[in-house]
């Protein structure tokens, strides 16, 4: 379906923000009218002819850019909590039986116990120490 088909069908402003559209060729300003998929194929929708409609160029280029934001921030959300399910799994099988988990899986190693009560971190060997 062309653009002047869809004009006919649904007027001279745009399916978005209602303002008048350009009609003039070439279509290669912001105002320009443009074909608007509602139903985008590459986000699973079929293209079909009751799904478009007329769209300014730079209205119709910025709702895809927002489209694609959208999609890229859900992406890194779901990273984020596969990740920190995973984290969640580590810390409860280190809980329940540290000697079960697997190596892959392990945590970090405990951060060293605090020396005794007067005994340094690292003592000097017995010789050292009796002066000797």
């Amino acid at each position: 379906m062309s653009v002047q088909a869809l004009r006919s069908s649904f007027g001279n402003n745009c399916h978005w923000c209602g303002l008048p559209m350009d009609f003039a060729e070439p279509r290669s300003t912001p105002d320009s009218a443009t074909i608007e998929h509602l139903n985008d194929s590459t986000l699973g929708g079929v293209r079909k002819q009751k799904h478009r409609r007329l769209a300014h160029a730079i209205c119709n280029r910025t709702r895809n850019e927002f489209k694609l934001q959208a999609e890229r921030n859900f992406q890194r959300w779901l990273a984020e909590r596969v990740e920190l399910s995973r984290l969640v799994r580590v810390a409860d099988l280190a809980a329940a039986e540290p000697a079960a988990m697997p190596a892959e899986m392990s945590p970090a190693p405990p951060a060293a116990p605090a020396a005794a009560a007067g005994e340094p971190l690292h003592p000097a060997p017995a010789a050292v120490r009796s002066g000797t």
